[in-house]
């Protein structure tokens, strides 16, 4: 039985994925539609998992964002919700072998999810009928993974920092 602390749970979840679209679209705002746009909503998803290994509260982040910023700055609404879920659970299956500890670990991710995550979105924008190659897609996603490795890096830095803090309080609470 759910107790009002996991509504109130969600409905912070739902207030952050918002949050994270209303940011995504201040940087399109500030970049333009240049090849150096980072994307928020994906790295801060990937590095949350990463840090904190709960898949649903980031999935409900993830898909708020990115419905969220899909309906106020896409041409197509859903693509990226699609992308972004298939993504989160490819990392979830592919987390088992990459170590959460430390920061190869998370660079790691970043740039797998960014290969997956624009992967799956070129493959439902084929579907739908986009002419876009895969090659010139690519050369997007070149300048992108620098960009989103060095945010994550920035975001994984205070993340952890503050996971660590949590984990040294519950190990010593019973002590």
């Amino acid at each position: 039985k759910k107790g009002y602390g996991d509504y109130m749970k969600l409905r912070y979840q739902i207030l952050i994925g918002i949050l994270l679209a209303f940011i995504q679209g201040i940087l399109l705002n500030f970049f333009g539609d240049s090849n150096f746009l980072p994307n928020i909503i994906l790295v801060i998803t990937i590095v949350g998992f990463f840090v904190e290994r709960d898949i649903q509260k980031w999935i409900v982040i993830a898909w708020t964002a990115a419905i969220a910023r899909d309906i106020s700055l896409s041409v197509y609404i859903g693509c990226g919700a699609i992308s972004i879920l298939l993504t989160i659970w490819a990392l979830y299956f592919l987390s088992r072998w990459i170590n959460n500890e430390n920061l190869i670990g998370v660079l790691i991710e970043i740039i797998l999810g960014t290969v997956l995550y624009n992967s799956f979105y070129w493959i439902i924008l084929a579907i739908i009928g986009s002419t876009y190659s895969y090659l010139y897609a690519f050369n997007y996603w070149i300048y992108q993974m620098p960009i989103n490795a060095l945010l994550g890096i920035i975001i994984y830095y205070f993340m952890s920092k503050r996971a660590k803090e949590k984990r040294k309080k519950e190990r010593f609470r019973y002590y």
